[in-house]
């Protein structure tokens, strides 16, 4: 709970503007799989709950892990980051429904974003942001991409969408930067 709230307030204090946190499974994983994390949702969010408003503050929220309640819940503190796999945007509707009902922002998460073409990658996300996704992230879940192919992912997303578009890299070949970089360049 400590360790949480000081980079919550670290954060905030140095100008962060946008902040996830929490369960990495995410909001829900509790109920629904059996997830552990040294906080409860409920702790999660009450931990945040002081420095809303200085900053976007949300948790991430898995399409395969939804419960109505949670995007309710999570919409007095925040905003929420639904995620699911590259190819699996049907079972994320209802969850972006409910994000977006609750009035808060729907950042989206493609994640194993290799599953996919680049080109189909952008179809998938073009789909999304009509379904009202205010942002979307290229997710290099396994830490494998190569710069070039950052850039391709992030070049073929700009050409069909008109929200912003970030990427997430792992670095398990020691390439997050240079990916990460090749993605802003794009």
């Amino acid at each position: 709970r400590e360790l949480t709230e000081m980079m919550l307030r670290g954060l905030v204090n140095n100008g962060v503007s946008i902040i996830e946190y929490g369960n990495a499974k995410g909001i829900g994983a509790y109920e629904v799989s059996g997830a552990v994390a040294p906080l409860t949702d409920d702790e999660y969010l009450e931990l945040a709950s002081p420095l809303i408003g200085k900053a976007e503050i949300g948790m991430f929220y898995n399409a395969k892990r939804f419960l109505p309640d949670s995007a309710k819940k999570a919409a007095d503190h925040g905003l929420l980051r639904v995620g699911a796999d590259a190819g699996d945007y049907k079972i994320s509707e209802r969850v972006i429904r409910s994000v977006k009902d609750s009035g808060i922002k729907s950042f989206y998460s493609l994640m194993k974003a290799y599953l996919l073409t680049p080109k189909e990658l952008a179809k998938e996300a073009e789909i999304l942001e009509n379904m009202g996704v205010d942002e979307i992230t290229i997710m290099d879940s396994a830490g494998f991409m190569q710069p070039e192919q950052a850039r391709e992912y992030v070049v073929a997303m700009k050409e069909k969408v008109h929200i912003p578009v970030g990427f997430h890299g792992h670095n398990n070949l020691g390439l997050a930067l240079a990916n990460a970089l090749a993605a802003s360049d794009a």
